[in-house]
Protein backbone atom coordinates (compact mmCIF):
# COMPACT_ATOMS: atom_id res chain seq x y z
CA UNK A 1 0.00 0.00 0.00
CA UNK A 2 1.47 3.24 -0.80
CA UNK A 3 0.68 6.39 0.76
CA UNK A 4 3.43 8.65 0.03
CA UNK A 5 0.58 10.61 -2.38
CA UNK A 6 -1.97 10.43 -0.40
CA UNK A 7 -1.61 13.62 1.99
CA UNK A 8 0.24 16.79 1.69
CA UNK A 9 -0.30 17.30 5.48
CA UNK A 10 -0.89 14.70 8.16
CA UNK A 11 -0.37 11.37 9.00
CA UNK A 12 3.03 9.16 8.10
CA UNK A 13 3.74 8.51 4.32
CA UNK A 14 5.25 5.39 2.96
CA UNK A 15 5.34 2.15 0.84
CA UNK A 16 3.73 -0.43 3.07
CA UNK A 17 3.73 -4.27 2.39
CA UNK A 18 2.99 -7.64 3.92
CA UNK A 19 4.83 -10.48 3.84
CA UNK A 20 2.85 -12.78 0.77
CA UNK A 21 3.70 -14.79 -1.74
CA UNK A 22 1.47 -16.17 -4.54
CA UNK A 23 1.98 -20.75 -5.76
CA UNK A 24 3.23 -20.82 -9.27
CA UNK A 25 -0.16 -20.61 -10.99
CA UNK A 26 -2.27 -18.88 -8.26
CA UNK A 27 -3.99 -15.78 -9.67
CA UNK A 28 -3.69 -12.42 -7.46
CA UNK A 29 -7.23 -11.56 -5.25
CA UNK A 30 -7.52 -8.14 -3.84
CA UNK A 31 -10.13 -7.17 -1.46
CA UNK A 32 -9.76 -3.01 -0.75
CA UNK A 33 -12.13 -1.11 2.17
CA UNK A 34 -12.43 2.19 2.07
CA UNK A 35 -14.20 4.00 4.92
CA UNK A 36 -13.31 7.32 5.17
CA UNK A 37 -9.92 7.90 6.85
CA UNK A 38 -9.04 3.91 6.91
CA UNK A 39 -7.79 1.66 4.21
CA UNK A 40 -7.95 -1.96 3.86
CA UNK A 41 -6.31 -4.29 1.38
CA UNK A 42 -6.92 -8.46 1.62
CA UNK A 43 -4.98 -10.70 -0.61
CA UNK A 44 -6.60 -13.94 -1.41
CA UNK A 45 -7.96 -14.37 2.22
CA UNK A 46 -4.40 -14.92 3.65
CA UNK A 47 -2.53 -11.41 4.49
CA UNK A 48 -4.10 -8.02 5.15
CA UNK A 49 -2.91 -4.95 5.12
CA UNK A 50 -4.73 -1.59 6.95
CA UNK A 51 -3.62 1.91 6.92
CA UNK A 52 -4.70 5.06 8.41
CA UNK A 53 -4.44 7.75 5.22
CA UNK A 54 -5.49 11.72 5.89
CA UNK A 55 -6.17 12.77 1.72
CA UNK A 56 -6.47 16.74 1.66
CA UNK A 57 -5.37 16.62 -1.96
CA UNK A 58 -8.06 16.17 -4.36
CA UNK A 59 -6.68 13.55 -6.70
CA UNK A 60 -5.81 11.41 -3.39
CA UNK A 61 -9.21 10.30 -2.45
CA UNK A 62 -9.16 7.08 -5.12
CA UNK A 63 -7.72 3.86 -5.14
CA UNK A 64 -4.97 2.85 -8.02
CA UNK A 65 -3.35 -0.63 -8.67
CA UNK A 66 -0.10 -0.92 -9.40
CA UNK A 67 2.78 -3.79 -9.71
CA UNK A 68 6.86 -3.47 -9.56
CA UNK A 69 9.17 -6.22 -11.17
CA UNK A 70 6.54 -6.87 -13.73
CA UNK A 71 3.39 -5.77 -15.91
CA UNK A 72 -0.22 -6.82 -14.14
CA UNK A 73 -3.18 -7.41 -15.48
CA UNK A 74 -7.05 -6.88 -14.37
CA UNK A 75 -9.61 -9.87 -15.49
CA UNK A 76 -12.34 -8.75 -13.30
CA UNK A 77 -12.97 -5.66 -11.09
CA UNK A 78 -16.47 -5.02 -8.94
CA UNK A 79 -16.44 -1.75 -7.29
CA UNK A 80 -19.44 -1.15 -4.29
CA UNK A 81 -20.53 2.12 -2.28
CA UNK A 82 -20.46 0.85 1.52
CA UNK A 83 -23.10 2.13 3.44
CA UNK A 84 -21.54 4.20 6.55
CA UNK A 85 -21.51 1.92 10.01
CA UNK A 86 -21.71 4.96 11.86
CA UNK A 87 -23.70 8.26 10.24
CA UNK A 88 -22.32 10.73 12.70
Amino acid sequence: MDTTQSSATEGSKSVEAGPFELKATEPLQLRVFVDKSVVEVFANGRQAVMRRIYPSRAESTGVRLFSTGGPARVTLLNAWEMMPSNPY
